[in-house]
């Protein structure tokens, strides 16, 4: 909602979320950009400041305009005298209109030039970008605005975060920052014109994927938890859920009656992609232990609340590394640039993934179920296991200290998700799982929603 209105060409102010946002319009053109500021006075000296060079710019026209004329009537020193006063009133616009780069996060993530976040990747990205303003500060302190950075000073960044990062993050902070100023050259006002981060070569990405847990491990671990960490080490070995999905499950995505969890994961949100799964007898007995009439909201709200906090869910990652380190499970390893994650929550999809398949499942359903959009992603996740594992897990196992379920129960759920599954739906199950084994699924193929979900 508009505030104040401060006379023409001015600009106006209006609150959004405790912070006062300034807009203003020169020629026609709308310009908008966060204050950063909570106080309406000082958001006033801002505002002030943000006008001060677009006036600047129109002096420096009607400077321009009055030397034109000169020359044309002949008056060689007076033109030749205000076109130099023209260029130096345009030098000082453009130099007060640079966005100083403190102010690049909350002008870009205050613009409509990115996707909506939800609040764990915004966090991460917030850090991300002023993690690179800091260094610059640090590293380069010629480099005040998001204008002045250049190829070689993106470059130089990014060398530092090789040095220190895995290929893929690596890729993705070059990603973050090529769309950041791509955001802010389509910001009015904001100076930049050339995205330095464009032109870097993305890193060659070594895959170190999260190993699977065996059946005894399981049951070392689920003996380190007790209360909500325990529920949400059952939710994760028998969904396959990932930790952000895990945290954030209802209890209204329960179906107790029907055997089935169906849910929206946050990673195919925007895609509208739910998955349905079978609801084990061993974590229905676990949800089961928290009364009819306590089931209301999240199922695990004060690990969600740590998950959604400061540190974007890393306190929460540390009290799950916790619980695998008090099961004397080794998590790491020596990595290309730094010690390398095994083990970690992934590491329970990993594992469902593969006692799905070892117990019978066609990977196709494996994949209906926890939402890859490939057979060759669930491969990916599949790990071959020796004969004596395959035998014990002839069917989803009890790692909660109860007695290992017989094989015809524990494939009962899954049979109920195949016979839910409609015609289409199977043949479509049919036809990628022979693609995959002729080698279709290998090649590289456009993005899609599955057609199983």
């Amino acid at each position: 909602m508009k505030e104040e209105r401060h006379g023409k060409g001015a600009g106006t102010l209006y609150r959004r979320g405790g912070i006062w946002y300034a807009e203003w319009t020169v020629a026609g053109v709308r310009h908008k950009r966060t204050t950063g500021q909570s106080d309406r006075d000082a958001a006033e000296r801002v505002l002030r400041g943000f006008v001060a060079p677009f006036q600047l710019r129109a002096d420096a026209r009607k400077t321009e305009r009055a030397s034109v004329r000169a020359q044309d009537a002949g008056l060689a020193v007076p033109a030749a005298a205000l076109a130099a006063e023209a260029r130096e009133q345009r030098a000082e616009a453009d130099r007060r209109t640079a966005l100083p780069l403190a102010d690049v996060w909350p002008a870009w993530d205050g613009s409509l030039y990115h996707r909506e976040w939800r609040p764990s990747t915004r966090r991460t990205n917030e850090g991300r970008v002023r993690a690179f303003c800091d260094w610059c500060a640090r590293e380069r302190p010629g480099v005040r605005a998001a204008r002045d950075v250049d190829e070689e000073v993106a470059a130089a960044y990014m060398t530092e975060v090789r040095r220190r990062s895995t290929g893929k993050t690596f890729n993705d902070v070059r990603a973050l920052l090529a769309q950041a100023w791509d955001g802010l050259a389509r910001i009015p006002g904001s100076g930049v014109r050339d995205n330095p981060f464009r032109s870097l070569e993305r890193a060659q990405r070594r895959s170190h994927s999260r190993r699977e847990l065996t059946v005894e491990e399981l049951g070392r671990v689920v003996a380190a938890t007790s209360g909500p960490m325990r529920t949400l080490f059952a939710i994760g070995i028998y969904t396959g859920l990932r930790l952000g999905d895990a945290v954030h499950l209802p209890w209204h995505a329960v179906d107790f009656e029907r055997g089935f969890i169906d849910t929206t994961p946050l990673k195919t949100q925007r895609y509208g992609t739910r998955v349905r799964i079978p609801l084990s007898p061993v974590l229905r007995r676990v949800l089961e232990e928290t009364p009819a009439k306590r089931r209301r909201g999240l199922i695990v709200p004060g690990l969600a609340a740590l998950y959604d906090g400061h540190g974007s869910g890393m306190d929460l990652v540390r009290r799950v590394q916790a619980v695998f380190h008090a099961a004397g499970i080794e998590t790491t390893s020596e990595g290309e640039h730094r010690r390398a994650v095994d083990v970690g929550f992934h590491s329970l999809r990993h594992t469902y993934v593969s006692l799905c398949a070892n117990a019978g499942v066609p990977l196709a359903i494996v994949q209906a179920i926890v939402g890859h959009t490939s057979v060759a992603m669930t491969e990916h996740y599949f790990h071959a296991e020796d004969a004596a594992l395959r035998g014990a897990a002839a069917a989803l196992p009890d790692v909660t200290g109860g007695k290992a379920l017989p094989p015809p129960d524990g494939l009962a759920a899954f049979r109920a998700a195949v016979a839910a599954l409609k015609p289409e739906q199977l043949a479509a199950a049919a036809r990628i799982l022979d693609e995959a084994r002729k080698g279709a699924a290998g090649a590289s193929r456009p993005r899609r929603r599955s057609p199983l979900t």
